[in-house]
């Protein structure tokens, strides 16, 4: 089974959405990420891409009660890349969850028609994108396991413990 590990929004201001979700339903402290870069971005197609105006985006994640969610702010999108994601602020972006082995996990996503959008890495964390054929409205992220992703839901929850005390 692969059981859920993130799930992620788009949203016009992350900074107004994180406080917002704190205040209205008490997910937080976020750790956010400006500007994510990529080592790699590859679509589908085999085509590395190595402007990072193709996707600049920012990222907030906090624990809310056992669930990661996930807050993203596109700051540029290439317009292929916004049909493939349906990117639509204020909707689903995507759901996420972790594998072992994210080739075979690839090839079994596709096989069940949710076609490979692209791969992408950052520093440790490696992750693939996949349309979500008759499952989803929206994309999957599967990520590679790896301690990052393995970790969050720890530091998360040692982020908002200490905000607490």
């Amino acid at each position: 089974m692969r059981e859920l590990h993130h799930i992620g929004y788009w949203v016009d201001d992350l900074a107004e959405a994180t406080t917002g979700a704190h205040g209205t339903l008490g997910v937080g402290p976020f750790h956010q990420h400006a500007h994510v870069a990529f080592d790699s971005f590859v679509l589908a197609d085999g085509t590395a891409i190595l402007d990072p105006a193709y996707f600049d985006h920012s990222a907030a994640f906090a624990l809310w009660g056992d669930a990661v969610v996930e807050l993203g702010e596109v700051h540029s999108i290439h317009p292929d890349l916004a049909a493939a994601y349906r990117f639509s602020p204020g909707a689903v972006s995507h759901v996420s969850w972790v594998v072992d082995d994210l080739a075979a996990e690839i090839a079994h996503l596709e096989a069940r028609g949710c076609a490979l959008i692209h791969t992408a890495r950052s520093g440790e964390v490696e992750v693939a994108w996949h349309d979500g054929g008759d499952l989803f409205p929206h994309p999957i992220e599967v990520h590679r396991a790896g301690a990052p992703i393995l970790g969050m839901r720890r530091r998360l929850a040692e982020m908002a413990q200490a905000a607490t005390a």
